[in-house]
């Protein structure tokens, strides 16, 4: 068996999961990682929390196909992922915004495994699958639970980070506005015991910034774009091969800018049904937002955390 699986027997989990909408939750490790080029001495990877869905969907992300024109973007959750995908296509399509307007987001860039976590439809690996080429790819795995063929192939890969107390915020309102029916301070206790969909959040961005001789990545952090946009691009651009004019590029930062994010419907996916409740996908896009929204008690149990789970301090510096 390629993954081991463990039910969650943290109290505070245990207590609040009925309440939560948190029941289907799951431990998942990977048990078969030797391919994986990292350089972290004697690395076993930890166990990342999904659903109960991810049993039925584990030979389809094993066995899913990457190519070599595909692009990928990875991220843990809430990092910027929406927004530097969009970057992405566009810079990869030759800025054709209108293109960009007439189909959603999910469509032209999908996402590989949404049902590990989420009921769907249609097999989310089937939907990639299907994708005409070449494919863009959004992703949150971790490095141990990549399709094998990602490291045989090593598709261009964009992977964006954020500050955990960023993530955390963003990740409750996004929660919220799915499934979750806690509050936050629940959410943000739960959240630093590593039982939300992907965590361990430190885990997942130390181990892709821990990888070896993987030139086709291009590593990105969520306040590098905030704050300097037009260089986060011309890096991207480069990363691709592409070269625009600064007309071309000044249209570019218009797109990308938060307003107009936030009012697009094909990126902001919730905003396109006025009936759904709950936050827009795209919430406020700020860098230090949490600063307004968390008490300081919240503050110091998110930082202790990172203190805790990141004790090298060259690593520390992701987390900042």
């Amino acid at each position: 068996m390629a993954f081991e699986y463990t039910e969650i027997t943290d109290p505070l989990f245990v207590e609040n999961k009925g309440q939560t909408g948190e029941d289907d939750y799951i431990m998942v490790r990977a048990k078969q990682y030797s391919h994986v080029p990292i350089k972290i001495p004697n690395w076993t990877p930890q166990a990342h929390c999904y659903t109960t869905l991810f049993k039925q969907y584990e030979q389809e992300l094993l066995e899913a196909e990457v190519y070599p024109d595909d692009v990928w973007v990875i991220s843990y959750p809430k990092s910027g992922t929406t927004w530097t995908q969009e970057m992405v296509w566009l810079i990869c399509n030759d800025l054709n915004f209108e293109a960009a307007r007439a189909e959603s987001l999910q469509i032209r860039f999908p996402f590989l495994d949404v049902s590990l976590i989420h009921p769907t439809d249609t097999s989310s690996f089937e939907r990639a699958k299907n994708t005409p080429r070449p494919r863009f790819i959004k992703t949150h795995l971790p490095v141990s639970m990549l399709p094998r063929r990602y490291w045989e192939v090593k598709p261009k890969t964009i992977h964006i980070r954020r500050n955990p107390k960023s993530v955390a915020v963003s990740y409750f309102y996004h929660s919220q506005g799915i499934h979750y029916r806690g509050s936050m301070d629940t959410f943000l206790r739960s959240f630093v015991r590593e039982h939300q969909f992907y965590s361990p959040y430190h885990a997942h961005v130390i181990e892709y910034h821990e990888l070896q001789d993987c030139d086709n990545i291009l590593y990105l952090s969520f306040e590098e774009m905030k704050h300097y946009l037009p260089s986060v691009v011309r890096k991207v651009c480069e990363f691709f091969g592409k070269a625009y004019s600064k007309p071309e590029l000044e249209l570019l930062y218009q797109h990308l800018s938060f307003k107009s994010m936030r009012d697009n419907p094909t990126v902001n996916y919730k905003s396109r049904d006025p009936t759904k409740k709950g936050e827009q996908f795209i919430r406020k896009g700020e860098a230090e937002g949490w600063k307004k929204e968390l008490t300081p008690e919240q503050i110091q149990l998110l930082d202790e955390w990172t203190k805790e789970k990141v004790p090298n301090p060259e690593q520390r510096k992701l987390f900042e």
